[in-house]
């Protein structure tokens, strides 16, 4: 059941929507205590204001939907702008991550501009996406800045993916990253901060990010283009076909050789 409080908040800051913003909703009907209470706060959401376009999804079943979201864990809201920008938050959305899932939805709505335009030109510098996580608490105060920041980065460059997460909600990922202090940002799955990052850390650190993802991509030593081997499918094919035709070319050369020498012979 969700709470009073939530509701009040709810309706408040949504009483003045007058745009439609994409709201999606990934849940499990398997190990997921907090999503009969994000069921609610979306119904709660879409009653506030009916012109939200509410989608839900069954994590599994609709593999096709989360996989194009890029959802992972249950629950997870997503809102999506009309240019396919989007932000996740994944867990319970209560305290801070309510108010800033509220706040997407009227950011989204009324095409706010997140930052000044230095920060967003710089953005579009990004040539390769980078996953942005950030870990936070539903009462921590300085967790909201760094969220903020996230999410206004997110909703200005498509190369910003990031998501919000309940880091209580998640156990598993608090003992893989072994994180001791909150917030807690991951950069690119390996580049991390600890504690508060200012707009221009926030910068930096993604282009770090990137530039280590770009190092650490593997690559084809034939054609240079991204490659999980070695050699690339493309390349492989090419390579055994140029040796068929190698051999082919060969057995010609010899079968002819060996006829030559015969009649030399006689």
């Amino acid at each position: 059941m969700l709470k009073e409080s939530s509701q009040q908040i709810i309706r408040e800051s949504l009483s003045q929507l007058k745009q439609p913003v994409r709201l999606v909703l990934f849940t499990s009907d398997r190990n997921c205590d907090s999503c009969p209470d994000a069921l609610a706060t979306a119904q709660a959401i879409k009653a506030a204001a009916p012109k939200i376009a509410l989608e839900t999804y069954d994590l599994t079943m609709d593999r096709d939907k989360s996989e194009e979201y890029g959802v992972k864990r249950v629950p997870s809201f997503v809102v999506q702008s009309t240019v396919r920008r989007s932000i996740t938050f994944s867990g319970a959305v209560e305290g801070i991550s309510l108010i800033m899932l509220l706040d997407a939805i009227t950011g989204v709505a009324g095409n706010r501009i997140w930052f000044p335009d230095r920060i967003a030109s710089t953005l579009t510098l990004l040539r390769h996406e980078v996953h942005v996580q950030v870990f936070l608490e539903s009462d921590c105060s300085l967790c909201k800045p760094v969220a903020e920041t996230a999410m206004g980065l997110a909703l200005t460059n498509r190369m910003v993916n990031a998501e919000l997460i309940a880091a209580d909600d998640f156990p598993d990922l608090l003992a893989k990253y072994r994180i001791k202090v909150l917030p807690f940002i991951l950069f690119g799955g390996k580049l991390s901060h600890e504690g508060h990052a200012s707009e221009s850390e926030f910068l930096e650190l993604l282009f770090r990010a990137q530039a280590q993802a770009r190092s650490d991509e593997k690559r084809c030593v034939t054609c240079g283009q991204p490659s999980p081997d070695m050699i690339c499918n493309s390349c492989k094919t090419k390579i055994q076909a140029e040796a068929v035709n190698h051999k082919h070319k060969e057995e010609h050369t010899h079968e002819r050789g060996t006829i030559v020498d015969h009649g030399h012979h006689h």
